[in-house]
């Protein structure tokens, strides 16, 4: 996405980088994934 870098991971989405000026909170506001560690 705009907002980052995701890998598919079991379980959900795993946040791999965010864009500059993202945060992790923006980046889980904008998906309806779910977002693991």
């Amino acid at each position: 996405t705009n907002l980052g870098v995701l890998d598919v991971v079991e379980g959900g989405l795993k946040i791999v980088e965010l864009a500059d000026g993202v945060t992790e909170e923006e980046l889980r506001n904008a998906t309806t994934a779910t977002i693991v560690n």
